[in-house]
C-alpha cells in the first residue's frame, strides 16, 4: 500500500469515526488524468494539491463556492484571495526545494499563461466529497484532518 493510498484511508476512516458520515475519496495522477472534476450538486468536499510525499494546498468548497472546487487552483487571478498559483508564485524557491533541479528552470519560467498546465503535469489531486448536509461543521472538521495529515506548505501566513 502506497503512503498516498494510506493516507487517503486513515482520513477516510477517522473522519467517519468522528462524524459518522461517509466520504468518497479521488485520487488523480499528475499528467493527463489530472482534471478536476466539477462538484457534483448536494456534494461539498475537500481538494488537495501534492507531489510525492509533499502537499502543497488543502481547499474546501460547497455549494456556494464551486469554482474555487475546480479552476481557482489552476488560474493566476490577482482577484481571487489564496490561490495554488498564488502562492507557487510567491514562492518558487520553497517550490524547487520539493523538485529536483531539472524541474527549476521550468519553475522559473512560471506565468500566468502556463501555471495551470505546469500545475496539472507536476502535482496530483486528491478530492474527498461528502454530502452536502448543510452542516459547515462537518466540512470544516474534514479540512482540518485533511490538514492535520497532510501537512500544506501553502496554507495561512505561509500562503
Amino acid at each position: 500500500m502506497s503512503q498516498k493510498t494510506a493516507d487517503i484511508d486513515r482520513i477516510k476512516a477517522e473522519f467517519k469515526e468522528l462524524t459518522g458520515i461517509d466520504l468518497q475519496a479521488e485520487f488523480m495522477p499528475s499528467g493527463k488524468s489530472h482534471n478536476p472534476t466539477t462538484l457534483k450538486t448536494g456534494y461539498c468536499g475537500v481538494y488537495v494539491f501534492l507531489k510525492d510525499g509533499c502537499c502543497f494546498k488543502v481547499g474546501k468548497a460547497g455549494k456556494k463556492s464551486k469554482a474555487r472546487w475546480s479552476s481557482h487552483h489552476y488560474n493566476l487571478n490577482d482577484t481571487i484571495p489564496s490561490t495554488l498559483p498564488k502562492s507557487i508564485m510567491k514562492h518558487k524557491e520553497q517550490l524547487k526545494e520539493k523538485y529536483p533541479s531539472a524541474k527549476h528552470q521550468e519553475i522559473d519560467l512560471l506565468s500566468k499563461s502556463n501555471i495551470q498546465d505546469w500545475i496539472k503535469n507536476n502535482m496530483s489531486r486528491i478530492e474527498f466529497l461528502i454530502k452536502d448536509n448543510d452542516d459547515p461543521f462537518a466540512l470544516g472538521l474534514l479540512e482540518a484532518l485533511v490538514q492535520y495529515h497532510l501537512k500544506p506548505i501553502f496554507e495561512g501566513k505561509n500562503a
